[in-house]
């Protein structure tokens, strides 16, 4: 079983995370740890890597709701900046590439 590392942007410079179990017939589990209150997305990711440490090497990632990948927990420890960078761009590009569609439609 590999978690789910789910990070929520809050605010300007608020960011908060929550764990869950992976999901099985679609539905979402309910989070069984919550934390918050942190001023960047690296921040974030830091934390998460002390709490998968030593238990799990990887962790699916979501960001604001969208399945953003799979990644070594060492990375979210060893490269906290550069990990939230990529994850911030591939939920951009994922949202653009759903709005794709509604753009030539109209």
């Amino acid at each position: 079983m590999q978690p789910v590392l789910e990070l929520l942007k809050r605010h300007a410079t608020s960011y908060t995370y929550s764990v869950r179990a992976p999901s099985s017939g679609g539905v979402l589990p309910a989070s069984c740890y919550v934390d918050g209150g942190f001023g960047s997305l690296a921040d974030c990711l830091s934390d998460a890597a002390e709490a998968f440490s030593p238990y799990f090497t990887r962790v699916y990632v979501r960001y604001q709701g969208l399945c953003v990948g799979e990644h070594m927990v060492m990375r979210l420890r060893a490269q906290p900046e550069a990990l939230a960078d990529h994850l911030v761009q591939e939920y951009q590009r994922q949202k653009l590439a759903a709005d794709e569609p509604a753009r030539r439609v109209a």
